[in-house]
C-alpha cells in the first residue's frame, strides 16, 4: 500500500460526511447532466452483466454512498459492497446493502466473485497500487468473471499526479492524492496480468475523454 493511497484513506475516514453531503448538493447544481451520468453509469453495468449467471455474487471496492451497488442489486445480483470509512459504510447499510470494512490493497476478498466492480477509485492509486489491485481481482474472480474499473485520463491533466481538494463539488477541506493514467500507462498495467481486455472506451468531460473505462475478463 502506497504512502498516497494511506494517506489519502485517512481523510475519507475522517471526512466521508462531508463528502457525501456535497456531492449531493454538486449533483443539485444540473440535475438533468447528474441523471444523464447516472443512466450512461447503469447501461454500463447492465449490459456488461448480462454474462453473469443468475444472482451471482458481486463485490464493489469503493461503494461510497451505494449508489452503484443498490443498482447492482436492483438487477437481481448478491453484491457486497465495501469501503474504508465508517460514514460511507453507513450510508451503505442504511440501504439494506450487505457491507464489510475493507481494504483492496491491505485486506483479502473473503471469497471469490463472478464481477467486482471499482468506480472512481483507481484516481486514488498508483501504479504499483493498480497493479496490485488487478493481480487480488484476478485471483479472486471465477473463471470468465469480469472486472469493471474507470481511471482519470492523463491527456486531460497538466500533471501526472497532485495533491488536491476542491472548491464546491467534493469540497472535504483537505487535500486527497489523484493520479492520471495515460491509456498506454494501464494496457502496460494490464499486459502484467493474465486479464484479456474485453471493452474500453473514454467518457465524460466537455469532450468525452475525461475517464478511461476497462471491462477485463478473466
Amino acid at each position: 500500500m502506497s504512502k498516497e493511497n494511506e494517506k489519502t484513506l485517512e481523510v475519507y475516514k475522517e471526512k466521508a460526511h462531508l463528502y457525501l453531503a456535497n456531492s449531493l448538493e454538486h449533483d443539485k447544481l444540473d440535475p438533468k447532466r447528474a441523471e444523464q451520468k447516472r443512466v450512461k453509469l447503469e447501461k454500463l453495468i447492465t449490459s456488461n452483466f448480462l454474462s453473469l449467471p443468475e444472482h451471482a455474487k458481486v463485490f464493489e471496492i469503493g461503494s461510497g454512498d451505494g449508489s452503484n451497488a443498490k443498482f447492482i442489486q436492483s438487477l437481481g445480483f448478491d453484491i457486497t459492497a465495501s469501503d474504508t470509512a465508517d460514514d460511507f459504510i453507513k450510508a451503505t447499510q442504511n440501504q439494506g446493502l450487505k457491507t464489510i470494512k475493507f481494504n483492496a490493497l491491505e485486506n483479502s476478498f473473503p471469497e471469490k466473485y463472478w464481477a467486482i466492480f471499482c468506480w472512481r477509485v483507481f484516481v486514488h492509486f498508483t501504479k504499483e497500487d493498480a497493479l496490485k489491485i488487478m493481480q487480488k481481482v484476478y485471483d479472486t474472480l471465477e473463471d470468465n468473471g469480469i472486472f469493471i474499473f474507470n481511471a482519470m485520463n492523463r491527456e486531460t491533466k497538466k500533471v501526472d499526479n497532485e495533491w488536491v481538494d476542491f472548491e464546491g463539488e467534493y469540497h472535504m477541506g483537505a487535500e486527497r492524492y489523484y493520479n492520471y493514467f495515460s491509456q498506454s500507462d494501464l494496457d502496460n498495467i494490464i499486459q502484467k496480468t493474465k486479464f484479456k481486455i474485453e471493452d474500453f472506451h473514454k467518457d465524460g468531460g466537455d469532450n468525452n475523454n475525461k475517464w478511461l473505462i476497462y471491462v477485463l475478463r478473466k
